[in-house]
């Protein structure tokens, strides 16, 4: 569709366009581009990824995130850098809305929406990983990522995906990075987005997140994020329950994921992964321990209603301290 044509940007930016990667409802459309001219000669002739949008004017951007990201890393933690996205390029067009003959096709007739435009590094799925050692060395780098976002930088992700986890290798060395930042959320703010839309990709949600009105997204919901993308990555998902996921009702995948979480087992690993067994079932059992938590301070709740009683406090941020940072890194083990 993009391939053979030519894009010019702002400031002598020339791109090449080649095959699309992923097209979202024709709102985000990410394809491979060759950078043909730039205001920086060693980039040109390099394979990137072009990554053009339809945003709400209200939403922060992707690429101001990332920026903030970074320079808080080279201050703070500069191995940060090696596992986020490196953005050679973002432009913005906060005059150029969307046109009203597309709203109606895309079914937006709430809120304007203009063109932002991110260039940055190419970077392989992290599904290509095909040796455990390298995916779990990935995993952990990413899972690391994801902490030191939220507790440093103040920024939750808010859509962990097997499509989101991505790397790169130097020298034979494999580099986890944590991308797309399109739902991302400094901490302290309300959700930046007008849509109404639930955030995240529909099997890998937080179960909690698949009702008709969804709580506050927390850092736990990512959490639980983490769990099934190992699992898709992991596990024989063939002629199992989990390959009919991305087809379900939030109601009817609600419902999968509390029997998955609570009573029956995810399907066992596959050959040559069955080292990720006790991964998952550490996770499985640090969740089902929560929920169990929840659901009993709820009988709390009600007994202490009929005894005219103060009920004990819960923090449901963690599921009273079952679900933490702490707990997840050490269900994958000690980082090296």
């Amino acid at each position: 569709m993009c391939s053979g044509y030519d894009l010019e940007l702002a400031d002598g930016w020339i791109l090449a366009l080649g095959e699309m990667i992923s097209s979202r409802q024709g709102r985000t459309v990410v394809i491979h581009a060759t950078i043909t001219s730039c205001p920086r000669p060693e980039l040109n002739g390099q394979t990137v990824v072009l990554k053009w949008s339809w945003a709400s004017p209200s939403r922060t951007f992707e690429a101001d995130i990332i920026a903030s990201a970074r320079r808080l890393a080279e201050e703070d933690c500069p191995k940060m850098l090696l596992h986020l996205p490196e953005i050679y390029c973002s432009q913005r067009c906060d005059g150029l809305l969307l046109p009203c003959k597309c709203k109606e096709i895309l079914h937006e007739h709430s809120e304007d929406r203009i063109l932002r435009v991110i260039i940055q590094k190419e970077l392989k799925p992290i599904q290509k990983l095909e040796h455990p050692d390298m995916l779990a060395e990935a995993f952990k780098a990413i899972f690391e990522c994801y902490r030191w976002l939220y507790e440093k930088a103040h920024i939750m992700h808010r859509d962990i995906s097997v499509g989101n986890l991505m790397f790169y290798e130097v020298d034979g060395q494999v580099y986890g990075v944590l991308n797309d930042f399109d739902h991302a959320l400094r901490l302290g703010k309300k959700s930046e987005s007008t849509s109404k839309q639930r955030t995240g990709t529909k099997p890998f949600m937080a179960k909690d997140l698949l009702v008709d009105e969804p709580p506050e997204h927390l850092y736990r919901h990512d959490l639980e994020s983490f769990l099934y993308v190992l699992v898709f990555l992991t596990c024989k998902i063939e002629n199992s329950p989990l390959e009919k996921w991305a087809e379900l009702s939030i109601n009817d995948l609600y419902d999968k994921k509390t029997t998955a979480i609570l009573e029956r087992p995810f399907p066992s690993c596959k050959n040559g992964f069955t080292g990720f067994d006790l991964w998952i079932l550490n996770m499985r059992k640090m969740f089902r321990k929560g929920f169990t938590a929840r659901n009993d301070h709820a009988d709390e709740v009600k007994l202490a209603q009929i005894t005219n009683t103060k009920p004990p406090a819960f923090n449901d941020t963690t599921l009273d301290d079952e679900v933490t940072f702490d707990k997840f890194a050490a269900a994958m083990g000690a980082f090296k």
